[in-house]
């Protein structure tokens, strides 16, 4: 197959969230022999970018497939008032408005390709109209802004372009794949057209890239997460504020580790609490998940499959957290992880694993075969390669026959 596959960031086995995801999918399909072209549409500093492509470069031995990797700076309309109404016309649609983007993809759909592979709502719109397009959803706004409280006037605003944005998408692309059960059903309810395709493919990780750790020397409750993405920050805060003093109480000589992106400046005002660390700007996941006893996730509210807990199990470190931690994933309450839902069940379980190292290595050895079985790039893209056979299949069943 010829692949050409839109991502709003680069593939990368440690950038961003959904750029894990990219460099697994491309990297397995290239090891299968398919041909990719990944456009890359950027606004990641040249640092990344450059570290993105040495990690390809790594992995080319490896390849039977060829890549081609085009990064791309997006440019928007400069004209203020004609790009406010583009985006009124077309929510969020902010890369319709880059010519020579558009002129690239073009021309490589004119090469010939089996499957436009679409990452993300904000790349749906370069779909609209193209045979054998597929769009996928990693969350929806609409869910993770839903309870949101003290939102400003900017705040509705973009929810309601987000609605917008959704809906139009949902309508104009038949096929779509979602990450978990949960996207599927909103998606369903936003469009029950039955000519829309909808598959749900799981996240997955590379498992190769993340090695057991080995126990951790002190008792270190930890979280890691970017805070500027609101479920991360209310998980980090509930943890903070509302698990922690009862983990706290019970057993005085834990500690406290939050890391990840704007930690610090999101999380600075909770600085006093005793035995806090904060951390952010981690050159690698191993700096946490080294130190970590247990990784605590609460978040109020979030959509889609969470990586930072995937990563957890990958590396072997036993998890606590609600059902929205583990939506997606396929676990055994108290084999794989701990779920609950209240500040003190989550507390209790926490304590449960600090106070029983035994439990912790069961834990982390069962998750990690959990996402190896599961999670990891094989089993997955299996599923990817089933779902592009459909949508080839279906685009086929819908062009008219030429006599």
């Amino acid at each position: 197959m010829r692949i050409i596959i839109v991502t709003p960031a680069v593939p990368h086995p440690f950038g961003d969230t959904a750029a894990r995801w990219f460099y697994v999918l491309i990297t397995e399909l290239l090891a299968r022999g398919h041909d990719v072209t990944a456009l890359a549409v950027t606004e990641e500093a040249e640092e990344r970018v450059i570290e993105a492509k040495r990690w390809l470069a790594q992995s080319e031995g490896q390849f039977q497939g060829q890549l081609t990797l085009r990064c791309h700076r997006l440019h928007v309309d400069s004209f203020a008032l004609r790009r406010k109404w583009q985006n009124l016309l077309r929510p969020r649609s902010e890369m319709l408005q880059d010519r020579a983007l558009i002129a690239l993809l073009q021309g490589e759909l004119a090469k010939g390709y089996d499957v436009l592979h679409l990452e993300q709502m904000s790349t749906g719109w370069l779909g609209l109209g193209v045979p054998r397009t597929l769009l996928n959803v990693h969350f929806f706004d609409v869910i993770d802004w839903a309870e949101k409280e003290g939102m400003t006037f900017g705040d509705h605003k973009a929810l309601w372009q987000a609605r917008r944005a959704t809906r139009l998408l949902l309508h104009g692309i038949p096929n779509i794949r979602l990450l978990t059960p949960r996207l599927k059903e909103m998606a369903e309810s936003i469009n029950h057209d039955p000519s829309t395709h909808y598959w749900v493919v799981p996240f997955a990780l590379n498992t190769s890239l993340y090695p057991m750790q080995p126990p951790a020397l002190e008792l270190v409750v930890g979280m890691i997460g970017s805070m500027h993405w609101e479920p991360s920050r209310s998980a980090a805060e509930r943890l903070i504020t509302r698990i922690w003093p009862r983990v706290k109480q019970s057993l005085p000589q834990a500690k406290l580790l939050i890391a990840g992106w704007n930690a610090g400046k999101y999380l600075q005002r909770y600085s006093s609490y005793p035995d806090l660390k904060l951390e952010e700007n981690l050159a690698h996941p191993t700096e946490f998940f080294s130190q970590a006893a247990v990784m605590v996730y609460a978040p109020s509210r979030g959509s889609g499959m969470k990586v930072k807990i995937m990563e957890a199990m990958a590396y072997g470190v036993p998890v606590v957290t609600t059902w929205e931690g583990v939506e997606g994933i396929d676990y055994e309450n108290g084999r794989e992880c701990w779920v609950g839902e209240t500040d003190e069940e989550l507390a209790g379980k926490v304590c449960r694993l600090l106070d029983n190292s035994a439990e912790r290595q069961r834990m982390g050895e069962a998750a990690r075969r959990l996402i190896e079985e599961r999670y990891s790039p094989r089993p997955v893209v299996d599923k990817m390669m089933a779902v592009y056979e459909q949508v080839i299949a279906s685009s086929q069943a819908r062009s008219p026959v030429v006599p």
